[in-house]
This record gives C-alpha cells, sequence and structure tokens, in this order.
C-alpha cells in the first residue's frame, strides 16, 4: 500500500502530488474532548465526564474561481472526484498529512469526510469546504491505553498482592 499525502505548500492544497483546483481561504484544526453524561436524580442537567478526546477535525476552505483554467463548475467536479476517491477495496483513501499546522495539533493521517460546495447569484464562483476526520486505528488507540501510566491506587493494590504471595 502507498503513502497517500495530504500537503499545503504556498497556499496550494495536493492531494497525492495532484494539485486540487481553487484558491486556499483557510484551514481550521478543532478538537473537543469526549464526554460520558448521565443524567442526575432528581437535578436538572446531566453529570459529565471527560472519557478523552474525539478525533480532530480538519476544515480547508477553497474558492474556485471561473478563469482560465475552467469553470467553476469543472473545478467543482475535479474536487468531487477527490472526494469519492477509494483505498481500492471501496474504502475511502487515508491520507498522511505534511502540514506543520497538522503536526502541531497531533494529526498525522486523515479521511476526506465531507465535501460541501456552495455558490451566490453575485460571482461566478464557488467556495468549497474540504473536511478531513483524523484517522487513528484501533489498535493505534488500545496501544495507548494500554501503556497508561497506572494510578497511585493501582499501584498500592499490585504492592498488596505482591506481598500477599510471600
Amino acid at each position: 500500500m502507498s503513502v497517500k499525502l495530504l500537503t499545503f505548500d504556498d497556499g496550494i492544497v495536493r492531494v497525492d502530488g495532484e494539485d486540487l483546483p481553487g484558491i486556499l481561504d483557510d484551514l481550521k484544526v478543532s478538537g473537543k474532548v469526549r464526554f460520558d453524561e448521565q443524567k442526575v436524580d432528581k437535578a436538572s442537567g446531566k453529570k459529565k465526564t471527560p472519557q478523552g478526546w474525539e478525533d480532530t477535525d480538519v476544515s480547508i476552505t477553497l474558492y474556485l474561481p471561473t478563469d482560465e483554467s475552467g469553470t467553476c463548475y469543472d473545478k467543482a467536479e475535479v474536487l468531487n472526484g477527490f472526494f469519492r476517491k477509494t483505498d481500492g477495496k471501496a474504502n475511502p483513501t487515508i491520507f498522511t498529512v505534511t502540514n506543520r499546522h497538522l503536526l502541531a495539533r497531533g494529526v498525522r493521517r486523515v479521511i476526506f469526510s465531507r465535501l460541501d460546495t456552495a455558490e451566490n447569484s453575485q460571482t461566478d464562483e464557488i467556495k468549497a469546504t474540504l473536511a478531513f476526520v483524523e484517522h487513528r486505528p484501533p489498535i493505534v488507540k488500545l496501544e495507548r491505553a494500554q501503556a497508561k501510566t497506572p494510578t497511585s491506587g493501582e499501584l498500592a493494590e499490585k504492592a498488596n498482592n505482591k506481598s500477599g504471595q510471600a
């Protein structure tokens, strides 16, 4: 399996070495905490217990103008082709990222998860929003869970069990 790259250089977004049409307007990276919410008897609201982090969301906005390289509709069609691209097993493609902003946020791999396009009656351009979601395979998540630092209570219990065996 070859590595598929998603890069951002000098305002140009590239997928696997191929330039995406359009002008890069912005890149947004969003992360949030995952909560377990439970209804509390005889109280309004819910009890929220933090349970780790959700996968990071990445959003890229491109403007697709009509110019000498084609119409805004042609460019939207090209983007849709990238969105619908599969990994050979009919699954969405996983991309390795090289953008410093994403790497600073700990994002290494993403999946192209949503493509939104919008136009208005004033301009001959389409605004495209490309959404990506961080890809962390279950195996990596499991390894991190097993490699967690034990709590002081867990260490004390382990020590008590060892001393009771002697």
